[in-house]
Formats: structure tokens, C-alpha cells, sequence
């Protein structure tokens, strides 16, 4: 890609450069995510152990848009690499176009995402909590969705520093406002748990107002003819269709299993609950920013497999192996080593049931230094074969394991034997594993070298 030329195609700088800016972004998002969470804790307990499933509850609606969405950088970067500009724009406006259905959709969603939480009886104070939160992230979610459509126009193009500054302003305005609502500072009523629902929806309106701001800028349109080619165009819109639905649909299956895994923890105690919603916590730490590499593996082998060299698309997951794994192992062993000062962020000793929640929380976080290598296996083996277009495969492994594995499990441990928190997150770490050998296999089978996303 231009922005990359002065490195080796598939070198490891070329990911570097690439990846780099996406796991900053990744990062910006997992500090706001702390920092939500830990205003949240300071706030109530109650407030914790509801922001988690009510926050997954509402990735969980949107994530199905968002896949579909994310998947435009894909077709961008074909098309970029093949020199088609006016096939850029045109895939541009494709993936704004589903994202602008999508948020009417999903704001009328609202009222069942309400009804599945009343559905789970957590306890009353803590279930009035999650509707409140839901409630406002849910109808104002399309902002993610139609962000994940703009942000494609320049990651797609290998300009991941872009989405990257945007993500810092928007988390930056999130983190700041949430401490003001939540608290009630600078005049503001104290909102608690509402108020960091609102200074999210702020936070993701901030970035489209950047995207969509740089996008009208004189020059990109100019360049891609960003008026003159916007409408619907149903070759691209219908390839779109065909590759990013079951991509979109994975996505679905692998949230939503990750959601009501969440909501069946809250059956076993409130303890258990927010142990586990503490462990949740950190789990992003390694997920978001290995993500953050996993999209730049998409791109790259996106872009190699348009240019069909599928070799170099080996190169660049081999390339991804030494960073992911590198990191991965490296924070696996800082939260085994140091459990307790990770617990002590969100539960201090003077809080109430401080001790009991801690002593749960311990081996749930040395589970998770297990579970955090598996995931950056799912991740950078998941992200190369949906960058060369194998999203039904994706999708399959996720239906199967997540419903076929994961949810009977967890309801079989929780309801059935009855079972502690630790069991659960065993069976977890167990799921993540099986997906990630069950990625691994799929590229090493090599079926995906001769996809054809593009057609042309």
C-alpha cells in the first residue's frame, strides 16, 4: 500500500506500520472500557455488575452489523491495491448505506434487548441498572456500526493512522464526560450508570463527526469522487452481501454466546457476578489490541490476496505470530504473577465483601492467563481467513462451537450441577482453545488461497 512502500511486501514492518495505529486505537478502547468500569466500581457494586452483561447485551444486537459493516475495508483494500478508486468509493458508500439500515433497525430492537434482561431475573436493583444502560447504548448503536463503514475508507487504504486520532478524541471525550456524568461534576447531575451510557453515545458521535468531516474534505472528494459516486450499486452491494453477512453472522454467534455466557454467571451469586465481571475486565487488555493486529492482518491478506499471492499472505500471518504471540504470553504471565494488584483495582480492601469477591476473583484471573494465549490464536488465524474472504468457515466454527459447546456447557455447570464460578471460566478457557486449533487447522489447510472476493 502507498503508506507502507518503503518496507518489504509481508515484511514485518509493513505489518508494523500498518498494525500499529490500529493497536493504539484498540488500546484507546480498552482504557475508556477500564476506565468506565473502574468509575463504576467507585460509583456502586451494583453499577459493575450490571455495566458488563449490559454492555455485551448491547454489542451483542449491534455485532451482527458491525462484522457486516468492518468487512467494506476488505473490498477496499482489493480494490485499492488493484489501483480502482472509483470501486473504493463505490464500496464506501455500500457499507454506509447497511450501516444506516442497520441503526434504524437496531433501535427498534430496544424493547427486546429490555424484556431478555427482565428474562434473566438478576437481582431488582442491579436488573433496573442494566434496562438503564442498555436502554441508551442500544439506540444510539448505530453510531458504531456507520463508524465502522467510515473508518473502512481509510484503513482499508493502509491509513490506520486516521482511525486511530479518532478513536483518541472519541475516548478521550468519553473518559472525561463519564466522570463528569457519573459523579456529577462540572454542574452536571450525578447520572451514575446512566451517564456513562451517554458520554459513550458522545464519544462514537464525536468520531463520525470526524470521519464524515475528512471524507467531504476537498480533496478526498475530489480524488474518489465521493459525491458523484454515491448511491446504491448493487454488484458491489450484493458482494458485500455474499461475504460480509456470514462474516457479520460469526461475529453475531461468538458475542452473543460470549453474552448469555455473562448472564448465566449472574445466576450463581452476585459475588460470582462481579468476580467475573472484574476478570471481564481485563480479558480486553489482550483481545482489543490483538484485534488491533488482527485487523491489519485482514488488510494485508486482503490486499495480497487480491493481488493472488497467496504466499505473501503466509508471510504476513507468520510476521503476526512473533508480535501477537510475543504479547500475549507476556501479559498471560503478568496476570498470573500479579493477580492481586489487578483484583485491587476494582475491588479495594475497604469496600464491602472486598475479601469474598477477591477470593474469587484469583483463580478466575489465573484461568485467564491461559485463555488470553488461545484467544490471540483464534484472533490472528480468525483474521487472516476472514481477510481472504473464508467467512463462512468462521461462521460455522463459531455457530457450532459457541452453541453446540459453550452455552450448553455453561447452563449444564450453572443450572444443572450447580457448580462454581471457577468451573465456568474453566469451560470458557476450554472454548476459546478449541476455537483457536480449529482456525489454525483451516489455514494450514489452505482452502482459502483461492477465494475470490472482488471478482474482478
Amino acid at each position: 500500500m502507498k503508506r507502507n512502500n518503503t518496507h518489504a511486501p509481508a515484511s514485518l514492518g509493513e505489518l508494523w506500520t500498518l498494525s500499529y495505529p490500529l493497536i493504539i486505537t484498540m488500546a484507546a478502547q480498552v482504557v475508556m472500557q477500564f476506565a468506565d468500569r473502574m468509575f463504576l466500581a467507585w460509583h456502586s457494586h451494583e453499577a459493575l455488575a450490571a455495566c458488563v452483561p449490559a454492555g455485551a447485551l448491547a454489542l451483542t444486537f449491534a455485532s451482527m452489523f458491525m462484522g457486516l459493516a468492518s468487512y467494506t475495508s476488505v473490498f477496499i483494500s482489493q480494490y485499492y491495491a488493484k489501483k480502482k478508486r472509483a470501486s473504493v468509493t463505490v464500496s464506501l458508500w455500500q457499507g454506509v448505506l447497511l450501516a444506516v439500515v442497520s441503526s434504524v433497525v437496531l433501535a427498534g430492537l430496544t424493547p427486546v434487548g429490555n424484556a431478555l434482561i427482565r428474562a434473566f431475573n438478576h437481582s431488582p436493583e442491579v436488573t433496573s441498572l442494566e434496562i438503564k444502560y442498555f436502554t441508551i447504548l442500544n439506540l444510539f448503536a448505530g453510531l458504531v456500526v456507520i463508524n465502522n463503514a467510515l473508518s473502512s475508507f481509510f484503513s482499508g487504504r493502509g491509513q490506520t493512522k486516521i482511525p486511530m486520532y479518532a478513536a483518541l478524541v472519541g475516548n478521550t471525550v468519553n473518559m472525561v464526560l463519564g466522570y463528569v456524568m457519573i459523579f456529577g461534576k462540572l454542574g452536571f447531575a450525578q447520572m451514575g450508570i446512566s451517564g456513562a451510557g451517554w458520554s459513550t453515545v458522545l464519544g462514537a458521535l464525536s468520531m463520525t463527526l470526524i470521519y464524515v468531516g475528512l471524507i467531504l474534505g476537498r480533496r478526498l472528494r475530489r480524488d474518489y469522487r465521493i459525491t458523484q459516486l454515491a448511491g446504491f450499486y448493487k454488484p458491489v452491494f450484493s458482494r458485500l452481501l455474499r461475504f460480509g453477512v456470514p462474516n457479520g453472522f460469526g461475529f453475531l454467534m461468538d458475542i452473543m454466546s460470549f453474552t448469555l455466557f455473562t448472564f448465566m454467571v449472574g445466576h450463581i451469586d452476585i459475588i460470582s457476578l462481579e468476580a467475573s465481571n472484574v476478570v471481564m475486565s481485563m480479558q480486553p487488555v489482550v483481545f482489543m489490541l490483538v484485534l488491533g493486529l488482527g485487523i491489519g492482518i485482514q488488510i494485508l491478506v486482503s490486499k495480497y490476496q487480491g493481488l493472488k499471492r497467496p504466499d505473501l499472505s503466509v508471510c504476513v500471518v507468520k510476521n503476526a505470530c512473533k508480535i501477537g504471540y510475543g504479547y500475549a504470553v507476556s501479559i498471560g504471565i503478568i496476570f498470573f504473577c500479579f493477580t492481586p494488584f489487578f483484583v485491587g483495582l476494582f475491588i479495594p480492601p475497604s469496600s464491602i465483601n472486598a475479601a469474598e469477591i477477591a477470593a474469587q476473583t484469583y483463580p478466575l484471573m489465573r484461568l485467564m492467563s491461559f485463555f488470553v494465549v488461545g484467544d490471540a490464536t483464534y484472533l490472528i488465524f480468525g483474521e487472516a481467513l476472514r481477510g481472504a474472504g473464508d467467512t463462512k468457515f468462521y461462521m460455522t466454527v463459531m455457530l457450532t462451537c459457541a452453541w453446540g459447546l459453550l452455552i450448553p456447557g455453561t447452563w449444564l455447570i450453572v443450572y444443572v450441577w450447580k457448580l462454581s464460578v471457577v468451573w465456568v471460566w474453566a469451560w470458557l478457557t476450554f472454548y476459546a482453545w478449541l476455537t483457536a486449533l480449529l482456525m489454525l487447522a483451516r489455514f494450514l489447510q489452505g482452502k482459502w488461497k483461492t477465494i475470490e472476493i472482488t471478482g474482478a
